[in-house]
């Protein structure tokens, strides 16, 4: 026997060991989609560093903003003036409207300018968390469609999907979107991995971020369900305790509110204080609101008259919006009848809540975390090859639409 021979075994052996872990750790998802979303989030600066002193300054442009151009202060507009009034500690008591904003996100602002010691900003420290966030949701999504899509590259897209959908840039403004989509995406990630202790843990904060937890909370109830081969004596188990144990993050904003200001509905109760709210009326016939809204933007569409950016704002990138995630919806209960059931439902339940105001204004913002859009978009392109490039094209537009509504935003247009 060579010498040769005699070291063949050791090579197998030497190449069939396990990656080391910190190699394993280097190279996979979760460092793979850093260094996605913290490139996208540097874009998104610079990008909106240079924009910012070259376009006018517009309503949704906070007072404390206009003289101050700075690294982040493109991040500061529209609703982010009451996130960072509640992250310094002064919003609830002084400005009345600012309850209806809920306060797990400026929360952990305040936790990381205090890591900081003080040391850094407000909006540095919103950059920090949305980054963070942004990067875990993605991670999350990533593993859910890893679930339901066979392929490397498919999942991948699916987050593309995510980033390039109108609204992402919320992801990257002072705002807490990235934040309800980490909670979210993570609770049901653990749903799918029947780990409930930890799908529970992420559903309590969740509902301190904004009332639409509520979407989630039923699509992992819904999962819980599934898992129990969708009967009842399965739901006999002390697991299901986490679903009203969630609501401890809206009743712990409700005990902060009755203490601070002695209104423990005040998030409900601000949308009274505000004329400029007016617009927002319980309106169960979601019906009716779909069809106004249609026929504003065929007007829009069709009518020169009609083609301002209000009406592209607040009518036709929402409905369209709207229209994906039915579509999606339907879609994904109707070629995975089992396993996305709740997925589904999720989408079509979202969008009721979602019409249930009786105008469809930042629609296309809620639209965010219905992870279903990008999914069904994704499964269709695998499922139907001559229907690809249609992913691709609906990516495309809503990037173009994107960088204009980011556009809207810096300047302080209202984009949603």
């Amino acid at each position: 026997m060579t010498d040769t021979a005699i070291r063949e075994p050791e090579v197998v052996a030497e190449a069939s060991r396990p990656a080391p872990r910190w190699k394993t750790a280097l190279t996979g998802d979760f460092a793979k989609v850093f260094l996605l979303v913290f490139a996208w989030q540097v874009f998104m600066t610079v990008l909106g560093r240079v924009l910012e002193p070259l376009l006018p300054i517009f309503e949704g442009t906070p007072v404390s903003s206009r003289a101050v151009d700075t690294l982040l202060s493109h991040t500061h507009r529209w609703d982010a003036e009451n996130f960072t009034g509640i992250a310094e500690g002064t919003a609830y008591q002084n400005v009345p409207t600012s309850q209806a904003f809920y306060p797990v996100f400026p929360l952990f602002v305040w936790l990381v300018k205090m890591l900081f010691l003080g040391k850094i900003g407000t909006l540095v420290a919103g950059i920090i968390v949305n980054t963070v966030a942004t990067w875990l949701g993605a991670v999350a999504l990533l593993k859910i469609a890893r679930t339901f899509l066979t392929g490397e590259r498919a999942p991948w897209l699916v987050v593309m999907a995510m980033l390039t959908w109108p609204s992402a840039y919320f992801l990257h403004a002072f705002y807490s979107e990235a934040v309800f989509i980490a909670l979210g995406f993570w609770a049901y990630l653990f749903a799918l991995r029947r780990q409930w202790v930890f799908m529970g843990l992420c559903l309590m904060p969740l509902t301190g971020v904004r009332i639409t937890a509520v979407l989630f909370v039923g699509l992992c109830f819904l999962e819980f369900w599934r898992s129990k081969e969708w009967k009842f004596r399965g739901l006999l188990s002390w697991h299901l305790l986490w679903f009203p144990a969630s609501a401890v993050g809206f009743l712990g904003f409700a005990l902060y509110l009755k203490i601070l200001v002695g209104d423990p509905l005040g998030m409900t109760s601000a949308y009274e204080k505000a004329p400029a709210w007016s617009y927002h009326k319980f309106t169960p016939n979601i019906f009716g609101t779909l069809w106004n809204e249609l026929q504003i933007s065929i007007n829009t569409l069709t009518d020169p008259a009609w083609l301002t950016t209000g009406n592209l704002t607040n009518h036709v990138v929402p409905l369209a919006g709207l229209a994906l995630l039915a579509a999606g919806s339907i879609y994904l209960l109707a070629v995975r009848r089992n396993e996305l059931v709740p997925v589904g439902l999720f989408g079509l339940a979202s969008l009721v809540m979602l019409t249930l105001n009786g105008n469809l204004w930042s629609v296309q913002r809620y639209l965010l975390p219905c992870f279903g859009i990008y999914l069904a978009l994704v499964l269709l392109g695998q499922r139907v090859s001559a229907l690809k490039p249609a992913v691709y094209v609906v990516m495309y537009t809503g990037l173009v639409t994107q960088t204009l509504m980011y556009v809207m935003f810096v300047s302080g247009n209202w984009s949603g």
